[in-house]
């Protein structure tokens, strides 16, 4: 009985830690930095140089249609208003987070005051920030002419490629789609089940003939780690499947193990760990 209490307070541990480490990592630090750069725009269009002072890092570089200069004479144009940033209208922001710095794209339409008259412009603005000891520091303004049906597509990173493979394959299986799944599977890749553990093989017959119909695999977080030539991601799902012609619906943390076999991902273990509580 100790044993089995000590197992469900482990689990419920894990599962809180897992919330809360998701919502650290995948919320905070780029809803901060969106909010900062909303923010940016403002003291701009207010020429609020005394707040910009401390935004800009004293090596920063920005880059216009017209010339690349550094913060002194930046911040001096928008304090005489020899270009006065009136008004961004932000269509579409993009972060991306790389420990302590952060790039954000923003595709905006600029109102601006240029020469004694007002144009507007497309632009993709590049931001690259850096989190110091006092706080998020701009490193670097770009500005990139852009068509107005530009839109932001950044090359996604190792982590985004992983977890979008993994949204994926809860399709494929959904799907019996067992030609792509036979080649996403490593050959030596194992599958745990509450009904038991079994490799590629077994895993591919049993969706294939519909043993486990996985119909809908609801994720409500996901979580991908990787190290050198390993991923490792993290669903907690609800998942709805029919089992011996039985529609049933639990709640599951899926640990799936990725290996990077020359230039693609294999899938080497899937493991199912039913939760005790459904979120």
């Amino acid at each position: 009985m100790r044993s089995i209490i000590l197992v469900i307070f482990g689990l419920l541990c894990f599962q809180l830690c897992f919330s809360q480490e998701m919502k650290h990592s995948t919320g905070d630090y780029t809803q901060e930095v969106i909010d900062l750069s909303k923010q940016k725009w403002e003291w701009m269009a207010n020429k609020d140089v005394d707040e910009l002072k401390v935004l800009f890092d004293d090596k920063s570089k920005f880059v216009h249609m017209s010339g690349t200069w550094n913060k002194a004479r930046e911040l001096e144009i928008i304090e005489t208003g020899s270009i006065w940033y009136k008004h961004a209208d932000v269509h579409d922001v993009k972060v991306q987070l790389f420990d302590h710095t952060a790039i954000l794209w923003n595709r905006i339409t600029l109102t601006a005051h240029v020469r004694g008259r007002d144009v507007s412009n497309e632009f993709t603005v590049t931001e690259v920030y850096q989190k110091q000891t006092d706080g998020w520091k701009l490193l670097d303004l770009t500005f990139s002419s852009v068509r107005d049906t530009h839109e932001i597509s950044p090359n996604p990173s190792v982590e985004e490629k992983i977890t979008q493979l993994s949204k994926d394959k809860w399709q494929w299986m959904a799907d019996k789609n067992v030609d792509i799944l036979s080649d996403l599977f490593h050959e030596q890749a194992q599958f745990v089940h509450m009904g038991g553990t079994w490799g590629k093989e077994r895993e591919i017959e049993v969706i294939k003939s519909g043993g486990i119909h996985y119909k809908k695999a609801d994720i409500h977080e996901v979580s991908t780690q990787v190290i050198d030539d390993m991923a490792t991601v993290y669903n907690r799902i609800t998942l709805l499947a029919v089992v011996g012609g039985n529609e049933v619906t639990n709640p599951f943390m899926v640990t799936e193990v990725y290996k990077q076999v020359n230039d693609n991902w294999k899938l080497t273990n899937m493991s199912f760990t039913k939760l005790l509580v459904r979120e």
